[in-house]
């Protein structure tokens, strides 16, 4: 195999990313369009997609495609009956986003307690205002979802002094994270918590898990911070919490429908950190996405297994829309 046909999605709007590092490897076409995506398909049994909110594999479907490769951690666009019951295999771009976005967590939770906010607010206003804030140190955090990003996150916070508690699908001892408390205690840990850091899949277990009943749960006062999936979280119920004055704040990187329309009422909130889904998008982060599917690339010519395949079956069928519907 010499020069496989590699087809790259692209969102409408958005930079290509520097596939030209690809030309002596592979011929790659990139298309935005479902006109463009049916046009490439033919030869094409490679995909390499840098567009996680696409409707093109639901509305044109995966044609004859064997492996596809997401410059995302998450697989949501790709959990379809069609694809999900098929042979293709998918593998994802871990080692690019993990870093960054626990970053991000330790940034809002720095900027929560240290009311950051507010000084920049007072700023603007030319007020001198002396306060007193929180300590990071000791603050109990629970970590709900061990994979890449909560695994980074996880360590992290510890290494910034906070007492982090893990939560996953079941019990068990992890030889970096320690114990990993099961969905079962979730409810019991929660109102242990200062802060509570989402970094789930979604999946039909994890698909509104955070609900009025789960907010009620949380300590007064308690900070929500989401990385994982915006339909995790059931936003109405969240912004009820908040304006009853039981949680504290949150900071949201990822909505149930992106991009979050302007008549939203999370924009309103004083308290509520309203972030583009960026929180792992460091300068650069096109070119390493590149690079890891360069080095896969690699493997699949030379017949070698993948790195970071994605079980699709473990997920489901849970496709959910991350553009809103036109109408």
């Amino acid at each position: 195999m010499s020069r496989p046909k590699v087809i790259a999605i692209v969102q409408e709007g958005r930079p290509v990313p520097p596939v030209e590092r690809l030309e002596a490897e592979a011929d790659v076409v990139v298309v935005r369009t479902a006109d463009e995506f049916r046009a490439a398909q033919p030869g094409a049994e490679i995909l390499f997609l840098n567009d996680f909110r696409t409707k093109l594999l639901r509305e044109v479907g995966p044609g004859g495609l064997r492996w596809i490769h997401t410059s995302s951690i998450g697989v949501d666009t790709l959990l379809t009956e069609e694809i999900v019951n098929s042979d293709i295999v998918v593998s994802n771009s871990r080692g690019v986003c993990e870093r960054p976005i626990a970053e991000w967590v330790l940034g809002v939770l720095l900027m929560f307690t240290k009311d950051l906010r507010r000084t920049i607010e007072l700023q603007r206003a030319r007020t001198w205002q002396h306060r007193e804030t929180e300590p990071l140190l000791g603050r109990k955090v629970l970590v709900v979802g061990p994979g890449p990003v909560g695994r980074e996150t996880v360590l992290l916070l510890r290494a910034a002094g906070m007492d982090v508690t893990v939560v996953g699908r079941t019990a068990r001892e992890d030889a970096q994270l320690g114990a990993i408390a099961p969905f079962g205690d979730l409810d019991v840990l929660l109102g242990e918590a200062d802060d509570v850091v989402l970094t789930l899949p979604l999946t039909e277990e994890t698909r509104g898990l955070f609900n009025a009943a789960r907010f009620d749960k949380m300590c007064p006062g308690a900070r929500l911070v989401n990385v994982g999936r915006g339909a995790v979280v059931v936003e109405q119920d969240l912004i009820d919490s908040i304006d009853a004055g039981h949680l504290g704040a949150a900071a949201l990187d990822v909505f149930e429908h992106e991009p979050l329309a302007a008549e939203n009422p999370l924009w309103s909130r004083n308290n509520i950190l309203v972030s583009p889904h960026a929180s792992g998008d460091l300068i650069g982060w096109r070119g390493r996405v590149v690079d890891s599917f360069a080095r896969n690339l690699g493997r699949w010519k030379a017949n070698e297994p993948l790195h970071d395949v994605v079980d699709l079956k473990k997920l489901g069928v849970t496709a959910p829309i991350l553009v809103p519907e036109k109408p």
